[in-house]
């Protein structure tokens, strides 16, 4: 072969390799295998206000796989151990709402605070970050104890109960045989009215799981819009 041919063709296959390196890591996650996904956040930010110090503040973070691709939480750090997050484990869908759910404890806190909680996915970029900020202020002579202020909570509604009750990480439902094979939307919100997931299904199977490992201990409900039926409200505990 000539020389000159043989040199083209190898400046040319090095092109045709560059291109499909560049395609291949496209396509891969920062974290260096698998395909990213979009995550949306409702708000990124809760501001707690002005606090004791002692106080125990919880906040749910609400968001949604937007994209295409399975969203995975690899892991959620506090910025210190005074800030602890809990999130779901399992691969969130496409589509799919999920939450997690920050605790800051500011005992032995004082002043204006600025917590940050980082979340590592398969995004791009890998990393999206959650801010809890307020002020904290002395706390009065009243002892050592934590102090946890519990939110007030909406009228329990008139609501069938799911088994197993209570639960403490995954809750599973037996769905009716009516509504096998239809299509469903569902959503659990806490009694407190937050949004902690949301799932479109496209073909109702016989049990529905949750991933619930993650949620505060307490009450709520779940509602069930089955294709052509009325929906239907029933509620359930987390225990912890």
């Amino acid at each position: 072969m000539n020389p000159k041919i043989l040199k083209g063709f190898s400046f040319f296959l090095f092109i045709v390799l560059c291109f499909i390196g560049y395609r291949s890591t496209a396509q891969i996650s920062p974290h260096g295998e698998g395909p990213i996904t979009i995550m949306e956040f409702e708000r990124e930010e809760y501001d707690f206000g002005i606090i004791e110090e002692g106080t125990m503040v919880r906040q749910v973070y609400t968001f949604t796989n937007i994209g295409t691709e399975p969203l995975i939480l690899i892991n959620v750090k506090g910025s210190c151990g005074c800030t602890v997050p809990q999130w779901p484990r399992d691969p969130i869908a496409p589509g799919e709402t999920a939450s997690l759910t920050v605790e800051f404890n500011s005992k032995g806190k004082r002043g204006k605070r600025k917590q940050r909680v980082t979340i590592t996915a398969n995004t791009n970029p890998s990393q999206t970050y959650l801010y809890l900020k307020g002020e904290i202020k002395p706390k009065e002579e009243s002892g050592d104890d934590l102090v946890i202020i519990q939110p007030e909570t909406e009228e329990k509604p008139n609501c069938l109960n799911v088994y197993p009750n209570p639960t403490s990480d995954v809750l599973r439902m037996e769905m009716e045989k009516n509504a096998l094979g239809l299509s469903a939307i569902i959503s659990i919100h806490s009694y407190k009215g937050e949004l902690m997931a949301a799932r479109n299904i496209d073909e109702v199977k016989p049990i529905l799981e949750f991933d619930v490992r993650h949620y505060p201990a307490g009450s709520y409900t779940i509602t069930i819009q089955v294709e052509g039926q009325t929906a239907e409200t029933r509620c359930f505990v987390v225990a912890k």
